[in-house]
């Protein structure tokens, strides 16, 4: 195979700019992307949060403490108080809590948890939450025995329990990340939990792995190639590689799934572009759904709506962003990566649009488009936006230069603030919750 027609094509359809057109063309009026709506600052009540400390050193309690104390500030939705203000007394697993003296220094809902070694390989851990508008009793109390190696993945279902007590909808902490990022001269699939811990790489270092998703039972997805042959579909199941055989021949650039994982859509190359095929979830039964040169980045709705990338691949602001056939993006302006957000306010269209100084922002629109705004500016460049499954949490990746640095950033679509989650950098970001515990380890 010619690798330079590939790598061309590839380059294409991995960027989110095309830098050399934009220098040459003019970036048109701004003021289509919508008004930037974010501040960081909201003149509503923001509620006071206590997280009682840990001071036990049993390495499960401070893990379980410090996840949940994470998760919260990653909401974006609390005023956290510092542990430096936690008033004198005692906080261990069975030790009451004191209502009274959090009440004095401001706290308006109280979270306690904890964990403890109960017998070999199992740990128990407690959540509480009280409303101090209430009265003393706790509104959420829920004690789970789980195994050793379940302990962090638990504070996440902790958390999210906790959410749901506090505000009618539960969180969407306990899920996953995955990317494609660079390693040398290769891409590697990468993996990490939402509050970007347990970082890790789930492709080989030889190989050229790109465009990740989640597939059914936490089932990672994603198309690979070796010495610029063509990418394949792969799946990774139990730590073991597959390849998924496809009755379309052509490489394949993106993969997506629908909600209940019963369509599968590919973009996958022909010749001097690309299309976007959806079909059932094992790739068969494919159909073409889309008419420009160059398609990819496919990502349903949970309405079932789906919307890609289209357009011509090497003129500067001809790719735009459409749903079910239809170009919704402003036009001028080149368009990437979709994603929908199922907010309590219905379901928003995300996604980055090249500006000037060839940086990307983020603009945000219904879910068939119209009423646009402006969720970044001036910030870098901000790509690959991911939705969280509560539909409260925006991600994505920003080059951003403030006191945290480039890496993945995590912003609230409630309070529209912002949060460095963790320095990795990539693309093709894709979030998807943890598959559900057994019963009896349910919060």
């Amino acid at each position: 195979m010619n690798a330079r027609p590939f790598l061309a094509l590839l380059a294409v359809l991995l960027s989110t700019t095309l830098a050399s057109a934009q220098s040459e063309r003019p970036i048109p009026d701004e003021g289509a992307l919508g008004e930037l709506v974010v501040t960081g600052h909201v003149k509503e009540h923001v509620t006071t949060l206590a997280i009682l400390p840990s001071l036990v050193p049993d390495l499960e309690d401070v893990i379980v403490r410090s996840v949940v104390r994470r998760d919260m500030e990653l909401s974006g939705m609390f005023d956290v108080i510092p542990d430096s203000r936690a008033p004198e007394g005692t906080y261990g697993f069975d030790d009451p809590v004191d209502v009274g003296a959090w009440r004095k220094i401001g706290a308006e809902v109280i979270v306690k948890v904890a964990a403890r070694k109960r017998r070999a390989g199992k740990i128990e851990v407690l959540g509480l939450a009280y409303f101090l508008n209430i009265g003393k009793d706790p509104v959420y109390e829920k004690k789970l025995l789980v195994d050793e190696s379940e302990v962090r993945v638990t504070a996440h279902r902790v958390t999210d329990a906790l959410l749901g007590a506090i505000t009618g909808t539960p969180g969407g902490f306990a899920s996953q990340f995955t990317y494609s990022g660079k390693w040398g001269r290769n891409r590697r699939v990468f993996t990490m939990d939402s509050d970007g811990a347990e970082l890790e790489p789930r492709t080989k270092e030889t190989d050229t792995s790109i465009a990740p998703t989640w597939g059914p039972n936490g089932t990672l997805f994603y198309a690979r190639s070796r010495d610029y042959s063509p990418f394949i579909l792969m799946k990774r199941e139990n730590r073991v590689h597959y390849r998924v055989k496809l009755p379309i021949k052509g490489s394949v650039f993106s993969i997506a799934f629908n909600s209940d994982y019963s369509k599968l859509a590919l973009a996958i190359s022909n010749g001097e572009g690309s299309s976007v095929w959806v079909g059932d979830a094992d790739g068969g039964n494919p159909t073409k759904v889309s008419t420009t040169a160059v398609a990819t980045h496919p990502v349903f709705s949970p309405s079932g709506k789906l919307a890609w990338i289209g357009g011509e691949p090497y003129s500067f602001g001809a790719q735009r962003v459409y749903v079910d056939g239809k170009a919704v993006s402003p036009p001028g302006f080149t368009a990437a990566a979709p994603a929908f957000c199922d907010t309590e306010d219905g379901i928003r269209l995300v996604y980055s649009v090249g500006v000037g100084g060839n940086r990307e922002d983020l603009v945000m629109s219904g879910e068939s488009g119209g009423g646009i705004v402006r969720l970044t500016q001036n910030q870098g460049t901000n790509t690959y936006p991911a939705c969280s499954v509560d539909g409260r949490l925006l991600a994505f990746f920003s080059t951003r230069k403030n006191k945290d640095g480039p890496g993945l950033y995590m912003m609230s679509l409630k309070r529209w603030v912002t949060n460095r989650v963790s320095g990795a950098y990539g693309e093709s970001l894709r979030w998807a919750p943890l598959p559900p515990p057994p019963k009896s380890a349910r919060p």
